[in-house]
């Protein structure tokens, strides 16, 4: 842990970090504001004929430990890198936020499961009350950040150069990054609408984080060529 604050000391780019908390007291504080208030609420006819299967709380977790491990991956590589991997994760994360602020939303809480009459008790239902607990009623839902960051997470591996080359971690990174789309919608945490704009918000930063490294790079080519 020394190491990793001396590092950041010596590499002041990695205060980039800071947004983390900023971003956990916003999305309290929005959740909090609008639990009692009329949201525009999220809802698809394909929700209800998704089933709710508890042990997709895996993949959904799984998000936390992606996000930690990539961003910490990201400070060791290098000033580029960590800005690539953070601007498409924060990107993926601010645009939803900001949506959120100005059109509050959330889905309906009847579309989560009675576990009184579900019928089944495990470690996997267990950690699905807790994430309700946590997040209830389920506000800031569109676009889902869950999905939107998950995405952008693949992107920052799929340009990555240090996997440029091992490609059955790209085909993970992809295969993983569905998973955790489709366990949002199976463990009723979001609509199957938050997330069509959670990938819609991916593809977008993506775009945006693309072009802003080409024009960087036009520009530092050009200033180069003056010396």
């Amino acid at each position: 842990m020394k190491k990793l604050i001396d590092y950041i000391k010596n590499n002041r780019y990695c205060l980039w970090l800071l947004y983390w908390p900023f971003h956990g007291l916003l999305y309290e504080a929005i959740r909090i504001i609008t639990a009692d208030s009329q949201v525009l609420l999220i809802e698809s006819p394909l929700d209800a004929k998704i089933p709710f299967c508890e042990w997709f709380i895996i993949p959904y977790v799984s998000w936390y430990l992606c996000i930690a491990g990539l961003t910490i991956f990201s400070i060791f590589r290098g000033r580029r890198e960590f800005y690539r991997v953070n601007g498409l994760i924060i990107g993926c994360m601010v645009l939803p936020m900001i949506f959120c602020t100005l059109v509050p939303n959330g889905i309906d809480i009847a579309l989560r499961p009675n576990f009184e009459t579900l019928g089944r008790e495990n470690i996997a239902t267990f950690f699905v009350k807790l994430i309700y607990a946590a997040d209830s009623p389920p506000r800031n839902v569109m676009p889902s950040m869950h999905v939107s960051v998950s995405f952008a997470m693949f992107f920052a591996v799929i340009k990555s150069k240090f996997f440029k080359k091992n490609y059955i971690f790209k085909a993970f990174s992809g295969i993983w990054a569905v998973m955790i789309s489709l366990s949002t919608v199976f463990i009723k945490q979001h609509s199957v609408l938050d997330v069509f704009a959670g990938i819609g918000t991916a593809v977008l930063v993506f775009i945006i984080v693309i072009v802003a490294e080409a024009i960087y790079d036009r520009r530092r080519k050009n200033d180069q060529r003056v010396y």
